[in-house]
């Protein structure tokens, strides 16, 4: 499984930032930058993106917690891709 695309669409710092992957070689994706730069924001967003959203969560600093979305873009070994979006909450 490959990651295209992460969008923070509404998650601890970031508004509508994307991070595309694709890529057409296979290989390896740094993140890099600055301290504070939100490279540990983007990483717990990938893990919200495909575990869910901590009902704890310390990334509603910005966003309130039923306004937080996360959308990414994965695909398979077969190249089948599968898109998905995640939000806050437990009901509805």
């Amino acid at each position: 499984m490959e990651i295209q695309k992460l969008e923070m669409l509404a998650f601890g710092p970031f508004t509508e930032k994307l991070l595309e992957f694709d890529s057409s070689d296979a290989g390896l994706h740094i993140v890099y930058g600055p301290n504070e730069a939100g490279k540990s924001s983007s990483l717990r967003a990938l893990k919200a993106l495909l575990f869910g959203i901590p009902p704890r969560t310390t990334d509603n600093f910005i966003h309130e917690n039923k306004a937080l979305r996360i959308a990414g873009v994965l695909r398979s070994l077969n190249g089948q891709e599968l898109s998905l979006m995640r939000r806050k909450g437990i009901k509805n």
